[in-house]
This record gives C-alpha cells, sequence and structure tokens, in this order.
C-alpha cells in the first residue's frame, strides 16, 4: 500500500508540476506578446548624435520642419535634417515615427519634443525619409506654438 500511496503523490504531484510548468510558458509567451505589442525588439537607443532624424512638415507653416530640426540640433541630435515633401493626409498633432529596430531612437526624438504619438515608419512616409532611422511629421500642435512665438524657435 504503501508504494501505492507513494505512486500517487508522484503522479499528482508531476500533474501539478506540469501545470506550473504550462502556467511559466503561458507567463513567458504574455511577456513576448507584450514585448512585440511595442513594437518588438528594440536596440537601445543610439546616442542623440548618432540618431540619423528626417524633419517633416505635415502642416502648410512655413518654415517650421527647419524651426524643429534647428531644435532638435540644440538638443544633441546634430544629424536632424529638414526635408522637403509633405506626407500625406491631415496632420493635426505632430506624430515621430521610427524604422524598424529604433523604436528607442524614435522615443528619445519623441521625448526632446514633447511628443507622445510614437509609432512604427509607415510606408508613404519611408518614401520622403531618405536614409533617416526615425522621421518627424509636424503637426498642427506644433505650427500653432511657432505662430504663437512669432515664427522663432518652438519651446518643444
Amino acid at each position: 500500500m504503501v508504494v501505492v500511496a507513494l505512486v500517487l503523490v508522484l503522479s499528482s504531484g508531476g500533474s501539478s508540476a506540469g501545470k506550473q510548468s504550462a502556467g511559466k510558458t503561458t507567463s513567458t509567451s504574455a511577456r513576448a506578446r507584450s514585448h512585440s505589442d511595442r513594437g518588438g525588439s528594440s536596440a537601445p537607443a543610439a546616442s542623440p548624435a548618432a540618431t540619423t532624424v528626417a524633419v517633416l512638415n505635415g502642416t502648410s507653416t512655413n518654415g517650421l520642419a527647419h524651426s524643429l530640426a534647428k531644435s532638435l540640433q540644440q538638443s544633441g541630435y546634430s544629424q536632424a535634417t529638414a526635408l522637403n515633401g509633405t506626407p500625406p493626409g491631415s496632420h493635426a498633432v505632430t506624430v515621430v515615427e521610427y524604422t524598424t529596430g529604433h523604436r528607442a531612437d524614435g522615443e528619445g526624438v519623441a521625448s526632446a519634443l514633447a511628443v507622445t504619438q510614437v509609432q512604427p515608419l509607415e510606408t508613404p512616409v519611408a518614401a520622403l525619409a531618405s536614409s533617416a532611422t526615425v522621421v518627424v511629421i509636424v503637426g498642427a500642435d506644433k505650427a500653432a506654438a511657432f505662430d504663437a512665438g512669432g515664427g522663432g524657435e518652438t519651446s518643444g
């Protein structure tokens, strides 16, 4: 009888351990899913000076992309450049887009500009972005600050 009881304990313990293992697998899968929901793996952020940033004007305010690029340069993003070209669509708010593997760089640029919308680079924008790893599409929110400042520097 002792042998039977031992077999029952071991087999139920094995099932319990299997359930715990399955729980760990689910937990790991949930973490992986959560990570991919945030845009997949991303290399650590490059230094601002090493990050190539293209700034596109999504508004009709002249000089806005140049002003924002200059502001980024003053924040250490020495490779920030205003480019010609208007991304399709209407742009009520400024958006920072990043290429695959450069989410951290995009978030750094967004932080420097006080921008909350960060997303993967969209195909129509990629065609205008040259070889930049981060693209800023300046929206009407920054145009209002630019206009209020008399066309001078935006506060970020």
